[in-house]
């Protein structure tokens, strides 16, 4: 499964993906922000994951961090001397994360914590307490995509592949007695995955990102499998060429998961892909449909009050920045209303008023929306209440703009708008400043520039807001160009090779008609990023099942297991594990299709009062 409104296309995920949870939808106002960060530093900072995903010590210490040797253009038959360019390496390394937390002990008592005093065989690699007879063994990876860095709570706790992928390894070592190799492997150009130029150039420079790419990334995956079968660690021992590899992925990893047993099914034995919008599309025009329709669904706590009052506050400024008739008197309160960096004169440039109101004024993140955060405005239900309840108090109260013209609307999330960029902080809209970053090395933090580069070489969705669509921010203002200029001037793309790359994309993987097997697709209802996604095409495969999570927000049910999860998000899990465990002693997924509530839908909504 993931952006940018103007921004850079929508994953960065990390979401999706999924890093912080996929793919996230980034204003030109946030990426500003992050342009203003990395100027405060002295260097790129290459930034870890963080919400939630600060390394403990005392939770990773048996998580190691390892590096894997790859060939930087899999496809190329160039020697190690590189006798024809003389700055591009031969190889990089790669990032990995290994845990034997779930292989069985042979004669000891399973690995304790160091840190509280007990020693432990799973320290190192150099260990020789796992048995390879009787017990099954099995390998599975998290697939690292876009976003910030990896880190060794990856294989711990984090929105990664905590709930599917950790929670079955947990059941298989602790219930059946299996041995479960646990792997994340990050994706090139990201985190610490960069390769090293001899030259000493950037790596995101627009040469030396040629080697970025979904097809590199999955020749990584497959070297790797081999890698890990032919390795001679102690550790690896039991990995030979029996032991079946299931791959693990949410938004854009989701994604690559897919492909991954698409491309070598000979080397993945199956593949979870959660939240992984497969139909590659360069107009993303539904995605802002379905998150309309998440912001009016009553049972994440939204509300069609709440929808119809972000439209008319978008509607009203509108009429005030656009058209025939703009007053000045109009621009200044607009400014003054929302903040605006440099004030008036900011709005008078007509980019920066198309994505101020194209974008939204005020975006809430949908696609991540947690029904038991505690924070404020943190999910559909804060947010729409919040909204809708100032909107009675104004509506009670009378409230008036300056002109005397009722604008509560606006008003409100003005209020929010300004809540959410943080005190004493300006909303930067400037296109010019987010085009400079977009375009520079400082974009490298966070994987940025990264997937703004796959984006415009592979898989577009380009989150315009049109016309005819049921978006909630001001219609026609987003359009499709604009994107294609990011493109263009960033990385010298033309408009025509963006629309052929992601053309290419979807004829190489097949979207909604991938022609493989044993591949779970799992989405939920609330997330934008399942328009585009597999069960979301009408395709009924007993070899490509798909479930809907009813409720669920972009692969909510892969992060860490909590005591609050709504029943429906169990359930979601429970399908995942009952599939992977079928299809891992060779059942077919027939049996499943088949069984009451199987891959049907069923509400897994979290806790919503």
């Amino acid at each position: 499964m993931i952006i940018i409104s103007k921004q850079l296309s929508f994953f960065l995920l990390t979401s999706l993906g999924c890093l912080t949870g996929a793919i996230e939808k980034f204003s030109v106002s946030k990426l500003n922000k992050l342009a203003k960060e990395q100027s405060q530093s002295q260097h790129i900072i290459q930034t870890e994951a963080k919400e939630g995903l600060e390394e403990k010590e005392d939770d990773t210490w048996d998580v190691q961090e390892l590096y894997v040797t790859q060939r930087l253009d899999h496809f190329s038959s160039h020697s190690n001397d590189n006798d024809n360019d003389n700055t591009v390496p031969y190889s990089f390394s790669q990032r990995y994360f290994y845990t034997t937390r779930y292989l069985q002990p042979e004669t000891h008592p399973k690995p304790t914590n160091p840190l509280r005093g007990a020693t432990a065989a799973t320290k190192n690699h150099d260990n020789n307490n796992y048995n390879n007879s009787t017990s099954e063994t099995y390998a599975f990876i998290c697939v690292g995509g876009e976003g910030p860095s990896l880190t060794k709570t990856s294989l711990t706790n984090s929105p990664h592949c905590s709930g599917d992928m950790l929670a079955l390894a947990t059941i298989l070592s602790s219930e059946r007695n299996a041995n479960v190799h646990v792997f994340a492997l990050e994706h090139r150009y990201y985190g610490k995955s960069y390769p090293k130029f001899y030259n000493n150039t950037s790596p995101v420079s627009n040469d030396n990102l040629q080697y970025l790419s979904s097809h590199q990334a999955l020749a990584d995956l497959a070297h790797f499998v081999q890698y890990a079968r032919d390795s001679t660690s102690d550790a690896f021992r039991q990995i030979d060429n029996q032991v079946k590899f299931v791959t693990f992925g949410a938004s854009y990893p989701g994604m690559l998961a897919a492909w991954s047993r698409l491309k070598y099914p000979h080397l993945i034995h199956a593949a979870v892909s959660n939240s992984a919008p497969l139909q590659v599309t360069l107009d993303f025009t539904t995605y802002l449909d379905v998150y309309a329709k998440a912001l009016s669904n009553p049972m994440v706590g939204g509300s069609q009050e709440c929808v119809d009052i972000i439209q008319e506050a978008h509607e009203d400024i509108a009429q005030k920045l656009t058209g025939p008739d703009i007053r000045r008197y109009d621009v200044e309160y607009v400014a003054e209303l929302f903040n605006i960096c440099n004030g008036a004169d900011a709005l008078e440039e007509e980019k920066n008023v198309k994505h101020f109101l194209g974008d939204g004024m005020v975006f809430f993140d949908v696609q991540g929306n947690d029904p038991n955060c505690q924070e404020d405005l943190c999910n559909i239900q804060k947010f729409c209440g919040n909204i809708t309840a100032s909107a009675s108090a104004s509506a009670s109260a009378g409230s008036r703009d300056k002109s005397g013209l009722s604008l509560s609307a606006a008003e409100i999330l003005a209020r929010l708008s300004i809540e959410m960029e943080g005190e004493g902080q300006c909303k930067d809209i400037s296109w010019e400043g987010m085009i400079d970053f977009l375009s520079s090395e400082k974009a490298q933090a966070g994987g940025t520039r990264s997937w703004l580069w796959q984006t415009c070489t592979e898989v577009g969705f380009y989150q315009t807001c049109t016309v005819n669509s049921t978006c909630p921010f001001a219609r026609g203002l987003h359009v499709l160009d604009d994107d294609l200029e990011i493109c263009q001037r960033a990385f010298g793309i033309d408009p025509e090779m963006v629309r052929g790359n992601v053309e290419d994309t979807l004829n190489e993987y097949g979207g909604w008609d991938i022609a493989s097997s044993r591949i779970l697709s799992v989405n939920g209802d609330i997330d934008p990023w399942s328009a585009k996604s597999y069960s979301n095409s009408g395709r009924m495969d007993i070899e490509l099942p798909s479930y809907w999570s009813i409720g669920a927000s972009h692969h909510y049910w892969t992060h860490e297991v909590k005591g609050s999860d709504g029943f429906g998000i169990m359930r979601t899990r429970e399908i995942i594990y009952d599939w992977v465990m079928n299809v891992l002693e060779d059942g077919t997924t027939e049996t499943l299709l088949t069984t009451d509530d199987s891959l049907v839908n069923v509400d897994v909504s979290a806790s919503v009062v």
